[in-house]
């Protein structure tokens, strides 16, 4: 069989023998249905267990709106003015708004930055604040279950109101994106996101997972100790288009985006493939490896040990993250690099981690537009000239019975395979 593989703004071709192949994993993204403004509008009349902003939120009250920072996909600058507009109606002057940039302890926004996330009529007419974990003051508003206080920015702690705007989306060891995240790494303290982040060593910390997982459960905790009185999230597909917007009770509009993202984006394949290929969704997704690694964890979560994981990722701006690769350059191992982030915490490092781990576990060809040394020996990757060669070397060295699974759209993929029961 013959297969177009995503790569840059083009495609690869791959010939597959049809005895080989296991799975080819299509997605069912929804293409957006409406126009975004009127989907939101649509949410924010019909919120879900909860009353409409006119009633949560009455003359005199202060006001505070988290809303994702540069590091995250939201489309604030369309989400934001629908809500600011509902706020108007209820009475609440523009001096009462506070928006708060969340930026957990990534490095605070600049003006222009800040600009593009809200808009630059937003920052003109309201307070617009950002997470600073060198400047900001945080309170304690409680303990979770795991024994880790909960620290939070104080202007959001002491707001009448408390709103949460985010996208929902899948992520690596939260199980997913959104709305709680906006508390926990959000608005939290470095110590508070410190030891949250520690437990992505977790077996049950794992993209599209929730129901055991210790950093989920411990954001939700977050979420309800700090309170939410209204939230306002949504879904966009891999074009960054809006598909669907829920408004109103926090954990029921989490519960809705998940369910969403699952029906288009969450596969369940009957047992690990010896060979995975994959790719992540081609431009802009595969524009650095920072970005395309997303899919080398989707196969390496499915993949049998010592198989083969066959990455097509032009990354035609290179590795894309300095931190990423620094630490690849100094720690040769993952576990190397589990201690050093269980002692530091650092987003860009985690990376690494799973870097070094698929690395261990796997054989990882790759193909792309970064020189052959580089991904040989900084990388530790196998590189390629095509991506043809590479599974004709992996099916030479697994052998004629080898199933192949192919995932052309890794970025944004969840595959899975059931757990059997013992009896």
């Amino acid at each position: 069989m013959n297969i177009d593989i995503p790569y840059g703004s083009t495609h690869l071709n791959l010939s597959i023998p049809d005895k080989n192949i296991l799975e080819i994993i299509k997605t069912n993204e929804i293409i957006s249905p409406d126009k975004p403004t009127i989907l939101i509008e649509r949410a924010l009349q019909h919120p879900l267990e909860t009353l409409t902003l006119n009633y949560i939120a009455t003359p005199g009250d202060t006001v505070a709106i988290v809303v994702d920072d540069y590091t995250r996909p939201c489309p604030t600058k369309i989400l934001l003015p629908p809500l600011l507009q509902e706020l108007s109606l209820a009475g609440i002057d523009d001096s009462c708004i506070t928006i708060i940039i969340g930026t957990g302890t990534h490095h605070p926004p600049s003006l222009q930055t800040i600009q593009e996330i809200v808009g630059v009529k937003i920052v003109r007419n309201y307070t617009v604040i950002c997470t600073d974990q060198k400047s900001s003051s945080f309170v304690t508003v409680g303990e979770s279950s795991y024994r880790h206080k909960i620290r939070v920015l104080k202007e959001y702690a002491e707001a009448d109101v408390k709103i949460l705007v985010s996208d929902i989306e899948y992520h690596y060891f939260a199980g997913y994106g959104g709305v709680r995240k906006s508390i926990l790494p959000a608005i939290s303290s470095k110590e508070t996101i410190q030891q949250n982040h520690a437990m992505m060593f977790d077996s049950y910390a794992t993209i599209g997972s929730i129901k055991q997982n210790p950093i989920h459960l411990e954001m939700t905790q977050a979420l309800r100790l700090a309170g939410c009185d209204f939230a306002l999230g949504c879904v966009q597909n891999s074009n960054h288009q809006i598909i669907d917007v829920w408004a109103g009770d926090p954990e029921r509009v989490f519960d809705a985006g998940v369910k969403l993202i699952d029906s288009m984006y969450k596969s369940v394949i009957p047992y690990k493939p010896d060979i995975v290929v994959v790719a992540s969704n081609g431009e802009p997704h595969d524009i650095n490896l920072y970005q395309a690694l997303k899919a080398i964890y989707a196969a390496s979560q499915v993949v049998k040990k010592d198989g083969w994981i066959i990455l097509a990722a032009e990354c035609r701006e290179g590795i894309g993250n300095n931190l990423y690769q620094n630490w690849l350059e100094r720690y040769q191992t993952s576990s190397e690099i589990k201690k050093a982030l269980e002692n530091d915490f650092q987003i860009g490092a985690h990376k690494a981690y799973y870097h070094r781990l698929a690395v261990e576990t796997c054989h990882v060809g790759l193909i792309s537009s970064l020189p052959e040394s580089f991904v040989q020996h900084i990388l530790s990757f196998q590189w390629f000239p095509s991506i043809q060669d590479a599974l004709n070397r992996a099916l030479e060295q697994i052998g004629d019975t080898a199933k192949v699974l192919v995932i052309p759209n890794g970025t944004t993929t969840c595959v899975t395979i059931p757990i059997c029961k013992v009896n």
